[in-house]
């Protein structure tokens, strides 16, 4: 399979500019109103879930019946850690993570828990929607 150049998708590269805009301080106050909106409806059309949907307290019964709040959490311990290659962990997937320049995303702040949870399975509607055939299954 070819990699997924994650910065290449439409919905990723609008995000990735409204938050590289934000960090410079250069939206507009209403772009700044509508980016949460903006990043929600960007996750549902990669993921089919949230950020929202990720914590412990959102999930369906039966993945919280699975799994303890500390279990649950440490499945999101990857996106904390910070390596030389930012593009690590994802190579196994099939997915380039980086920015133009090699360095990591502004996004994988916004989808990275959306993002292990759908290549991981971990939860029963997320997918990765981009990549057809490439999905996990929760169980």
């Amino acid at each position: 399979m070819s990699m997924i150049i994650f910065r290449d998708l439409p919905l990723v590269s609008g995000v990735e500019r409204h938050l590289r805009l934000h960090a410079g301080d250069r939206l507009l106050d209403d772009e700044v109103e509508e980016l949460p909106h903006l990043i929600d409806e960007a996750s549902v059309g990669l993921f089919g879930i949230t950020q929202r949907d990720t914590f412990y307290w959102a999930l369906p019964d039966p993945v919280r019946g699975r799994y303890g709040r500390g279990e649950w959490e440490a499945h999101f311990d990857v996106l904390g850690h910070f390596t030389r290659d930012p593009n690590a962990h994802w190579k196994a997937f099939d997915l380039d993570l980086r920015c133009e320049e090699g360095g990591r995303l502004h996004c994988l702040e916004v989808f990275g828990r959306q993002l292990v949870c759908a290549v991981g399975g971990l939860h029963p509607r997320a997918v990765l929607a981009f990549a057809e055939g490439r999905t996990s299954k929760a169980a």
